[in-house]
C-alpha cells in the first residue's frame, strides 16, 4: 500500500512538475516575445553627442527616394515612457513618407524613464537643453542629407506633444508647421503676435483620462489647461483674427482660426469617442488609454496641413497692416 501510493505520488509529481515546466516555457516565451517587442521599439540607428547630451534617434530615408533632391523633414516625438519603435508604428508617418516623399527622424526622449522636459516656452534648463537638441539634430541631418528649409515639420504624441508645444515656441524659424495629438498640457503662450509665428494642427478625444480636453488635473508636475482655452491662447500668439467651427458628423468638430501673421492658421479637431490615443492609427491598449478611432486620421491630415504651410518667407509674415521698408 505504501509503496503503491508513493509511486503515485510521485507520478502526480511528475505531472505537476511537467506542467510547472510547461506553464514556466510558456510565460518565459511570452515574455521574451514581450522583450524582443520592447527592444525592437526602443531600437535606434544613430546617435548625435553635443553640449546638449546624447540624443539617440531612428531616421529613415524612404526606399527608392531620390535624394538628389531637397526633400521635406518630418520630426516626431513619442509620448511619456513610448520609443522611436513604437511611434513609428503607431502613427503610420513611415508609410505616409514612402507614398509623399519625405523623410522622417524619431528621437528618443532622453528624460530616464524616456521622456521629454516638455515645458512653457521652453524656460527650464532641461526643457532648453532638449529643445537645443532637436536643433542640433536637424541641423546635423541637414548637412548630410538634401533636406528643404522651408519644408520642416514637428509632429508630437502626449508628452511629445508638449514638447511640440516648446518647439514651435522657441524654435519658429525652423519649423515651417507642426501637429500635436493629446498634447496640450503646458501653459498656452499670451501676449501679442509674434513675427513669424508657426501654423499648429492639433487632436484630442473627448474620452482621454490621460489629459483630459477640458484640463482640470495635474500632469507632470503642471495644471492642464482647457484644450479649447489653450489653443484660443496660441491662435492670439499667431496673430488669428477670425475662427469658425463645424461639425463633421456626429462624433468630429473642427475648428479653424485663421488670418495669422504670413498667413498661419491654427486647427483643432475634436472627437466625441477617442481617448489618449493616436486616431487613424494603431490601436493602443484600450483600458488604459481609451478608445482608438479610424477617423479622423490625425497622420494624414497633419500632412495636408503640412503641405499647405511651408516656411514663410520674411515678406510673407510682414502681413498687410504691417509697414514696409
Amino acid at each position: 500500500m505504501c509503496g503503491g501510493a508513493t509511486t503515485g505520488s510521485h507520478a502526480r509529481e511528475r505531472q505537476a512538475s511537467r506542467a510547472a515546466l510547461v506553464a514556466l516555457a510558456a510565460a518565459t516565451g511570452a515574455l521574451g516575445a514581450w522583450l524582443v517587442r520592447v527592444r525592437r521599439f526602443y531600437r535606434v540607428n544613430h546617435s548625435l553627442t553635443g553640449p546638449h547630451g546624447t540624443l539617440r534617434y531612428l531616421f529613415q530615408v524612404p526606399p527608392g527616394h531620390d535624394l538628389t533632391r531637397p526633400s521635406p523633414l518630418v520630426v516626431v516625438l513619442h509620448g511619456f515612457l513610448q520609443s522611436p519603435g513604437h511611434q513609428r508604428e503607431m502613427s503610420r508617418w513611415d508609410d505616409l513618407a514612402a507614398r509623399e516623399g519625405f523623410l522622417t527622424v524619431y528621437p528618443l526622449g532622453q528624460g530616464i524613464p524616456p521622456h521629454w522636459d516638455a515645458a512653457d516656452a521652453g524656460e527650464t534648463p532641461a526643457t532648453r537643453r532638449q529643445v537645443d537638441a532637436i536643433a542640433a539634430l536637424i541641423e546635423h541631418l541637414a548637412s548630410r542629407y538634401p533636406i528643404d528649409p522651408d519644408r520642416i515639420y514637428a509632429s508630437g504624441m502626449s508628452n511629445g506633444g508638449g514638447l511640440v508645444a516648446s518647439l514651435v515656441l522657441t524654435l519658429p524659424d525652423t519649423f515651417a508647421a507642426a501637429s500635436s495629438v493629446s498634447g496640450l498640457y503646458t501653459l498656452a503662450p499670451e501676449g501679442p503676435a509674434v513675427p513669424r509665428p508657426v501654423p499648429l494642427i492639433a487632436f484630442h478625444g473627448a474620452l482621454d483620462r490621460i489629459i483630459p480636453i477640458s484640463g482640470g488635473v495635474r500632469r507632470l508636475g503642471r495644471q492642464v489647461p482647457d484644450a479649447r482655452d489653450w489653443l484660443d491662447g496660441y491662435a492670439r500668439h499667431c496673430g488669428c483674427t477670425a475662427s469658425t467651427t463645424e461639425d463633421l458628423g456626429a462624433c468630429v468638430r473642427r475648428t479653424t482660426w485663421s488670418g495669422g501673421r504670413g498667413d498661419c492658421e491654427v486647427v483643432w479637431y475634436a472627437f466625441a469617442d477617442g481617448g489618449h490615443t493616436w486616431p487613424g492609427g494603431v490601436p493602443l491598449p484600450e483600458v488604459i488609454t481609451g478608445p482608438t478611432l479610424a477617423e479622423p486620421d490625425a497622420t494624414r491630415l497633419s500632412w495636408e496641413f503640412f503641405q499647405r504651410h511651408p516656411r514663410s518667407t520674411d515678406a510673407d509674415v510682414r502681413g498687410p497692416s504691417a509697414p514696409r521698408a
